[in-house]
């Protein structure tokens, strides 16, 4: 069996080196996520058989997370029988890790599609370049920022803190009174606020804010994983400035292209319906599905003759 134990920021580099080997990188097993719910979902942390393992607490059960590491390189049902209890719950697991398990285990899984936490995965130079008629609106909304204010763009930095914590502070006012998922929200706040305070030590982290007349309108926050691929953690903007949503979302893409970055995952909708308008309407290169899967393996009927056991189960 795994060894789950207690982890902090002290293990990042290891996680985050199993992390870049997956086919797909789900947003719920960004490195900060699982730091920033460390407490609240009492997440542990395991390695065995190559592959990164967690499981944790939501009201009152468990479940473990998909395993993190070179999919394509485990013997699945080699592994799920000497590491995996039965009856295990994994949630949120990527399509490609399903496939593999479906081809792997078959009947010894159960499948259920979760589509509130299905990630948007976004083309950045398709997101600069705001090309088509699916973009169109996106597109008028970023000019019309561009026209009418007068803005600057700065590179997120300790210096900043300070303010961009009372800019979101009163963001997260304002959310309270739009957002029905209002738990996940505050457990967001959190992340962000501890993403402030590790931001050297976590290393991956890039973001900046956008400025009207000196004042801080809106900020975005990545979570770079690899050379080529980042996560959108968060992007929180003053709506009375109009536009200024869709230009933030144009210009990280912009400033992520330069860095080298090619696709970025946007994260999820919680099932939140505006939220889920307006990332649809994003146009997002494709949608990274998540499952729930039950481990039951086909149960072993034995009996005992002459001090020997049998099995009911043919193998081959």
């Amino acid at each position: 069996m795994i060894d789950f134990q207690n982890f902090d920021i002290t293990d990042n580099e290891r996680y985050k080196n199993h992390l870049r080997l997956c086919i797909q990188m789900p947003s719920n097993l960004s490195p900060l996520f699982l730091l920033g719910r460390l407490e609240s979902f009492k997440f542990l942390r395991g390695y065995a058989a190559d592959l990164c393992w967690h499981k944790f607490t939501n009201n009152g059960s468990e479940y473990w997370s998909a395993p993190v590491g070179d999919w394509d390189e485990i013997n699945w049902r080699e592994v799920f029988q000497k590491h995996v209890p039965a009856g295990t719950v994994f949630d949120n697991v990527p399509e490609y890790l399903v496939k593999l398990w479906q081809r792997d285990l078959a009947e010894n899984i159960s499948v259920e599609e979760n589509r509130d936490m299905w990630d948007y995965i976004l083309h950045l130079d398709r997101m600069e370049k705001l090309s088509g008629s699916k973009l169109k609106s996106f597109r008028q909304w970023r000019n019309a920022f561009e026209k009418n204010y007068d803005y600057t763009v700065e590179e997120l930095t300790p210096k900043n803190f300070d303010e961009l914590r009372d800019f979101q502070a009163a963001a997260e006012e304002n959310l309270q009174q739009r957002v029905e998922h209002l738990a996940d929200a505050q457990e967001d706040n959190e992340i962000f606020l501890l993403a402030l305070k590790h931001w050297d030590a976590l290393k991956n982290l890039f973001g900046f804010v956008v400025r009207v007349d000196g004042q801080i309108v809106a900020y975005s926050i990545d979570e770079q994983i690899d050379e080529a691929h980042s996560i959108g953690l968060f992007a929180k903007a003053n709506y009375d400035f109009k536009g200024v949503n869709q230009f933030t979302y144009w210009y990280d893409a912009k400033i992520n292209q330069e860095r080298g970055v090619l696709t970025q995952n946007i994260m999820d909708d919680v099932g939140e319906e505006h939220l889920r308008f307006f990332k649809e309407h994003l146009s997002p290169l494709v949608m990274l599905k998540k499952f729930i899967v039950t481990y039951k393996p086909a149960t072993e009927e034995k009996s005992s003759a002459h001090g020997l056991n049998f099995s009911a189960r043919r193998d081959g």
